[in-house]
């Protein structure tokens, strides 16, 4: 009768009422506990009792299986996530790696935090685990390369730009990263390579493809394909600032400064947040 009861609250979305069930089948019975606590913490999660939740996983950890241990610790960090609180959410993450170690879910969570938080260095500890484990993406490898990057550990970043390369051959954040690392290496063998590389892409028709052809074809002494190709991209987008900036620094590198201020006050025009990104890459 009281499981029916529960079932019936739990498809009701009536946790309150669920949660009160619960409380009273426990005092009767305190051995049950130990099967509905964990219901009770999703109950709570529920209505955002985030803390009363943890504190019922808190309990239901002491006496479950490593199995049961790793969905509580999991729904621990949630909560603490919840709250706002990240250093705690990633103890509760952390202590999941302890009982499974090669938890893919956890290392990607883990990884992605510490990316959005900055700490390159335990960001790239999780992703290598999930290299190590063959379960890492592309987002994984990408985010692997801007750590890389902010490192300093510019033969890492390239050999795992090539490694993305390896996995998907028209990738155009890592093309677009290998040249601006290659440039600033001078390197112009590797420069060169990865440009005639780009050159070879499949024309999608998208902005971001055209724009970067263009760059790669200056690249390669190639100056009128390279206008050819930024004017096709202002044509079909007359009202996107990114192709004005984009012929600005096209007209820079060619040292004609006074056409390059046209189009990047064409740009300005367009949207003056623009200038924001013409002054990191001018």
């Amino acid at each position: 009768m009281c499981e029916k009861l529960l079932e019936q609250y739990e498809k009701e979305n009536k946790y309150d009422e669920l949660i009160k069930l619960i409380d009273e089948i426990i005092l009767k019975d305190p051995e049950k506990a130990s099967k509905l606590l964990f219901r009770k913490a999703n109950a709570l999660i529920e209505i955002k009792k985030y803390s009363q939740a943890i504190t019922t996983l808190k309990v239901y950890v002491k006496n479950c299986s490593n199995k049961e241990k790793i969905k509580s610790y999991v729904l621990i960090a949630s909560c603490y996530m919840g709250l706002d609180n990240d250093k705690k959410a990633e103890e509760y993450l952390i202590k999941t790696l302890d009982v499974d170690p090669e938890n893919d879910m956890v290392l990607k969570q883990l990884s992605y935090m510490a990316y959005i938080n900055q700490d390159f260095e335990k960001c790239c500890y999780f992703i290598k685990i999930l290299i190590k484990i063959d379960k890492a993406d592309i987002e994984d490898y990408t985010n692997l390369i801007y750590c890389c990057i902010q490192l300093n550990m510019i033969d890492d970043a390239l050999k795992y730009a090539e490694k993305v390369i390896e996995l998907d051959p028209t990738n155009l954040d890592v093309f677009t990263t290998l040249t601006i690392v290659y440039e600033n290496l001078d390197d112009e063998v590797k420069l060169k390579d990865v440009c005639e590389k780009i050159i070879n892409l499949k024309d999608d028709g998208t902005l971001q493809i055209i724009l970067l052809k263009a760059q790669a074809s200056l690249e390669l002494g190639q100056k009128d394909e390279a206008f050819q190709l930024v004017d096709k991209a202002i044509k079909l987008n007359p009202y996107d600032p990114f192709p004005y900036l984009m012929k600005g620094l096209l007209y820079n590198k060619l040292n004609k400064s006074d056409r390059a201020e046209e189009c990047f006050n064409e740009a300005f025009r367009l949207n003056p947040e623009i200038l924001l990104n013409m002054e990191k890459l001018r």
